[in-house]
């Protein structure tokens, strides 16, 4: 067995399972379970794993703007194009209200239900008014998927809400069953939700600004989305105590090479380890891996573990659902004579809630709703005489350009302009005791969106001049050059801004381009997963006679698998864009070929040795 010790804490490698660790301290352990491939695969033999996609789409008015929705439409289709066979799906559209492209919360992902989704995104309008995001979310909320399903939620939006923290929340009580993937669209999205959603359910999210092309980052999310996964994970925790409390309490979907953590607080301070302590994880059919605490060596006891398993289990109570609250999604209405008694259970049960939040935050130090830090700065010298002006320039999204300086309507009182001037923009006025005399923005060791804002150089020891504006070109020029986007930020997917738009390529003319080739041969897919490419195509698409392949395999056969080996081989860099259909045809040849997977492997290689 591996053993790395800490300054606080001890890390176990596990001897039998490299990818179960476990950290302990006198009363708190951390177990962190990241599955490979192959673990997924060994439990998905097993067990019948379902994906269901259901794709919520922004039709407000403002989605008209920057031609936001025609970028919805591209996703879409590169999506039901990309969709594996017999899964789940449903398209919402929502704005003032909702609509569901079927009736029941998903549908069997066939031919026929995907011909009426790709009728209904072709024909799709900005025509549902505002952007009420939270009612179609409820409604996806009380009805969960399945035991055996995992839900990937995409969600398209430009606009703003303005009851962020809500809808984020109620995403977050999703998490054990759902990931959200967000798409912010145009100019300036609301990043605190296309951030929150994705962070909340441990999806990702995206920002695509006007006129780019949408394939390459729909490509990165659906194979993030099309991971393998594990449910109904369970973790034994066999410490030599019962005194302990676990956490998270509902264990999410575990995805290859993601990580799942797991805590444990022991109450009973006389307790310790010893060569039984093991801590399993294990689904109903198979054990996943199993860690055992053979060797503790003194550590100092700074409660760094406990404290993260408090702030995990403060969160897992400020979002659980109260019982009477589920009941009450589950069987409808209440008579009146029974509403009092529920409001009382209900009352109760929030009261517990807190009263079980305070204490994990009073007895390890950590911020909660019902709680607060307070500091107190004892100061000898109380002159402000160095004190200076900062400036700090903020992007204003699209719904709350109305507050603006120059534009003091409300937008509920005035026609929204999307093509505002982003250059004029608010500063926040921040007060420095440093002596700080020259201020750039684009000096910061910080990486920001790259969209069209104010960044100019700021006097401020003269804060009464007024600031110079940047050109758009020139403000382009120095942003690329001193940012790069949220590269550091592992929910974040990045985006080329200087992208082209899609073409759409005539039925006899072969682009020469390798990103629009790619998108040819995504367009000429059939449902299945088959191409119907004529010998002349093909003689193109590989620049020699077909002739040299025909001895391999009939052409039902040898069709998709002269486009898989290309695009493996030719277009391997762009990878995510073509991911989904390549996973649809493989899974089409390996039913061809009698489920013999070598079978495929030895046809690709010899394929490859000839391109």
């Amino acid at each position: 067995m591996q053993l790395v010790e800490s300054h606080s804490n001890t890390i176990l490698a596990v001897e039998s399972h490299s990818n179960t660790i476990l950290a302990v301290e006198s009363n708190a352990v951390m177990a962190s379970f990241t599955p490979s491939e192959e673990d997924c695969q060994r439990v998905m033999s097993n067990t019948d794993i379902t994906n269901e996609f259901i794709f919520v789409v922004d039709c407000s008015g403002s989605m008209n703007d920057e031609n936001k929705i025609e970028l919805a439409r591209q996703a879409m289709l590169l999506f039901l194009k990309s969709l594996p066979m017999n899964c789940y799906f449903n398209i919402i559209r929502f704005g003032s209200n909702h609509q569901g492209l079927f009736s029941e919360t998903t549908a069997l992902y066939n031919e026929a239900n995907a011909q009426k989704a790709e009728q209904l995104t072709k024909t799709m309008k900005a025509d549902l008014g505002g952007t009420e995001l939270l009612t179609p979310l409820q409604s996806l909320d009380k009805n969960p998927p399945i035991q055996g399903r995992a839900r990937q939620i995409f969600l398209f939006t430009d606009g703003e809400v303005s009851n962020v923290d809500e809808v984020v929340d109620l995403c977050r009580t999703m998490a054990t069953s759902t990931r959200i993937f967000s798409f912010g669209l145009g100019s300036s999205p609301s990043r605190s939700l296309v951030k929150g959603l994705a962070r909340a359910t441990n999806g990702r999210f995206v920002f695509i600004p006007p006129h780019t092309s949408v394939d390459v980052h729909v490509g990165e999310q659906l194979q993030k989305a099309l991971q393998l996964c594990i449910t109904n994970v369970k973790v034994q925790w066999s410490l030599g105590t019962e005194a302990i409390i676990t956490g998270p309490t509902n264990i999410p979907p575990v995805y290859a090479n993601d990580r799942l953590i797991v805590y444990a607080l022991i109450q009973d301070k006389s307790a310790r380890f010893d060569h039984n302590s093991t801590v399993p994880l294990a689904t109903e059919q198979s054990q996943l891996g199993k860690a055992k605490v053979t060797y503790t060596p003194a550590v100092s006891n700074d409660k760094m573990i406990a404290r993260l398993a408090a702030k995990a289990l403060i969160l897992e109570l400020q979002h659980e659902k109260l019982p009477s609250s589920i009941q009450k999604n589950n069987t409808g209405s209440l008579q009146t004579r029974f509403k009092k008694h529920h409001n009382d259970d209900n009352e109760t049960a929030k009261e517990i809630t807190k009263k079980r939040i305070i204490e994990l935050s009073l007895k390890y130090n950590i911020l909660s709703p019902h709680t607060a830090f307070v500091g107190v700065e004892k100061r000898t010298d109380t002159s402000n005489a160095d004190m200076v002006l900062r400036e700090v320039p903020i992007q204003i999204s699209a719904d709350d350009q109305y507050l603006q300086m120059n534009s003091p309507t409300p937008p509920s009182l005035q026609t929204t302009n999307s093509n505002v001037d982003l250059f004029d923009i608010f500063t926040t006025q921040m007060y420095h005791t440093a002596n700080v005399s020259h201020y750039s923005p684009l000096q910061m060791n910080r990486s920001m969106p790259a969209f069209n804002c104010l960044c100019a150089d700021f006097d401020i020891t003269t804060p009464s001049q007024p600031t110079n504006k940047l050109s758009n070109n020139s403000f382009k020029s120095a942003l690329s050059s001193a940012y790069t986007l949220n590269d550091f930020d592992p929910f974040y997917q990045n985006v080329d801004e200087t992208s082209h738009n899609v073409q759409t390529q005539a039925d006899d003319v072969w682009p020469t381009n390798g990103q629009d080739i790619i998108r040819q041969l995504i367009d000429k897919q059939k449902f299945d997963g088959s191409w119907d490419l004529d010998s002349k195509s093909l003689e193109r698409l590989i620049g020699k006679p077909l002739t040299a392949f025909q001895h391999l395999a009939s052409n039902q056969i040898l069709t998709p698998a002269i486009v898989i080996a290309v695009f493996e081989t030719r277009f391997a860099m762009h990878s995510s864009m073509w991911y989904g259909i390549v996973q649809k045809a493989r899974k089409r040849l390996v039913d061809l070929l009698g489920k013999d997977v070598k079978k495929l492997d030895t046809l690709l290689a010899e394929i490859r040795k000839q391109l």
